[in-house]
């Protein structure tokens, strides 16, 4: 018996749409949408949502929910609504957790996305979040982690209630070889964890308690003696300190991934759904047109598809080499 098999199929799709459906729901007209002030009281709405969720179905929510849908726009409204709201999913698992005073940050400049608290105990939290389509199978490190940034967000608490920072990250955008990113999660100055949103479902399901991530943040010289690229390093030391005593973890982990690429499926058929509608919008247009309007309509499509690339071309010499 699997720890989700009583998900029905039905709620399995409601669950991998639930976010989008949430935003959807809840903005009517992003032409009217203004972020400064929209976007706080959203993720108001949906943080008691969220709150108010059987263990169960957070837990399932959780586990997917870093992949923002690719048909969003690119630094679109809707993309930072969507990034925003992982992050209040990111906030509500760690009060779950005991991390009872934990809160997400108005203040973006130089400023971590979740302060996690326990009392005056502090981890600052990145929350990453990204579309499956991405050009590149694994982000930038420059995207990802910016170390400097880790320590300055820690020196504006007190000495003594700095713990170190998180950053919680789909496993789908994993790096394959390590690299520069596993030296930062490794060298301790100052301790940073790396944890998969499936991560964040088990320590849930298991009862992994604040007090124990603090430990394992608080041992980062213990678990790793010196830094390494090699990712296989970082996982064996995080699995053995904060898994080590579940048996469950790798049954766990290995229904998650199947719960993960049921995702991936999900949104892929939901890119064909858009493709499908689109092309019979298309189609109702075209034949609602004169020959004369079809002409230029396909007059401007091969223009544009002929000459896009010595567009470019020009676009980049006015910009670099023409004298302003």
């Amino acid at each position: 018996m699997g720890f989700y098999t009583d998900i029905t199929k039905d709620d399995k799709i409601s669950s991998f749409d639930f976010i989008e459906t949430f935003i959807a729901h809840n903005v009517k007209d992003w032409s009217k949408w203004n972020i400064s002030f929209g976007t706080d009281e959203i993720e108001s709405l949906f943080s008691n949502t969220i709150h108010s969720m059987p263990k169960k179905q957070f837990e399932f929510l959780l586990l997917h929910c870093g992949y923002i849908p690719d048909y969003y726009g690119k630094d679109s409204s809707q993309e930072t609504l969507y990034s925003k709201l992982v992050e209040s999913m990111v906030c509500e698992w760690a009060k779950r957790v005991g991390f009872n005073n934990s809160f997400l940050q108005k203040q973006k400049s130089n400023k971590e996305d979740i302060t996690i608290k326990k009392g005056n105990k502090v981890i600052v939290c990145d929350a990453k979040s990204f579309r499956l389509g991405r050009s590149q199978a694994a982000p930038n490190v420059k995207d990802t982690i910016k170390k400097q940034a880790y320590s300055t967000w820690l020196m504006s608490y007190n000495e003594n209630d700095r713990v170190g920072g998180l950053t919680t990250f789909p496993s789908m955008h994993n790096w394959k070889k390590g690299g520069e990113a596993y030296v930062y999660y490794t060298e301790g100055n100052p301790p940073i964890m790396l944890l998969f949103y499936e991560h964040l479902a088990f320590i849930l399901n298991q009862g992994i308690k604040a007090e124990e991530i603090i430990e394992v943040l608080n041992s980062y010289h213990q678990i790793f003696p010196s830094a390494s690229q090699n990712q296989s390093v970082y996982w064996n030391g995080i699995t053995n300190a904060l898994f080590g005593n579940y048996s469950d973890y790798s049954f766990y982990m290995s229904e998650a991934k199947t719960y993960i690429e049921e995702k991936v499926k999900h949104s892929a058929d939901n890119i064909i759904r858009k493709l499908d509608i689109i092309g019979k919008e298309i189609d109702e247009y075209l034949n609602s047109v004169s020959s004369e309007e079809l002409h230029k309509i396909a007059k401007d499509a091969l223009l544009i598809n002929k000459t896009k690339e010595l567009n470019e071309q020009l676009m980049r010499i006015k910009i670099f080499r023409m004298k302003k």
